[in-house]
């Protein structure tokens, strides 16, 4: 259900009239370094009205703030994109007046905290694609090919392809391995929902055959170099990514 006035566009817009929402959760920030750019830290948010949830993609992390649990904000300058925002250094974030509530349903509380499921993300409604997923898998298989990396995850209720490009091209991992996926859409390809890697989409192994790699609440850097990557095969994809304990608020 759509919230008053507020129709989807069906390609990325830029929404300036403000929307007032309540943050239901948020996770840590990853702090990406591309080649010739400049370092940049990027979270992710849900936040909903009172009929209507919204995945937001933030790129200005002098915004985490504002985006506490249970904190009413309004944003404005935001690219939108169905239900996935994107908040730049242009939007405009802050918290709304005092006194200012949002009343959310139950249901939408309990959907925003709950790690998802691939049964549920095979049944998501292709009109509200794409979707933003991150969460921990069991790695199936994977396979090169020429542009992308397939990799198929797992957990108690399904499996679902992912399809890795750039930064998430080649990643070292094997069947039995956990995974954590960061940042990845859900799309319908060829008639079939895949979850497929974007700009800010990293993946990382944090179990190898059920060995704990790492204790997710210490700060590491992850070196990625893909050395048949499309993009050049002679030198490949760099990409340096610092991750700060992904939990969620």
């Amino acid at each position: 259900m759509q919230a008053p006035n507020q129709v989807a566009p069906r390609r990325p817009t830029l929404q300036k009239d403000p929307i007032t929402v309540v943050v239901l959760k948020a996770t840590d920030p990853v702090e990406y370094e591309f080649p010739g750019q400049r370092k940049k830290k990027v979270f992710l948010a849900t936040v909903a009205t009172s009929n209507q949830v919204f995945q937001v993609k933030v790129l200005n992390i002098k915004l985490k703030k504002e985006f506490k649990q249970k904190n009413v904000i309004t944003m404005s300058g935001y690219i939108r994109y169905k239900n996935v925002l994107e908040i730049n250094e242009r939007s405009v974030v802050q918290r709304a007046p005092d006194g200012r509530r949002i009343v959310v349903p139950n249901d939408l509380w309990i959907r925003a905290k709950t790690p998802p499921k691939i049964r549920d993300l095979c049944q998501e409604d292709p009109g509200n694609l794409p979707t933003i997923v991150s969460g921990l898998f069991l790695l199936q298989k994977k396979k090169d090919n020429k542009k992308t990396t397939v990799y198929v995850i797992q957990d108690d209720t399904g499996t679902m392809e992912v399809v890795g490009s750039e930064i998430c091209y080649g990643i070292k991992c094997a069947e039995g391995d956990t995974v954590r996926l960061f940042c990845f859409y859900l799309k319908k390809i060829k008639e079939n929902l895949k979850l497929t890697s974007g700009k800010y989409s990293f993946m990382e192994v944090v179990k190898r055959n059920g060995h704990k790699q790492q204790p997710c609440s210490v700060t590491f850097k992850l070196d990625i170099a893909v050395k048949n990557s499309p993009l050049n095969p002679s030198s490949g994809v760099n990409c340096i990514v610092k991750v700060e304990n992904i939990n969620e608020e």
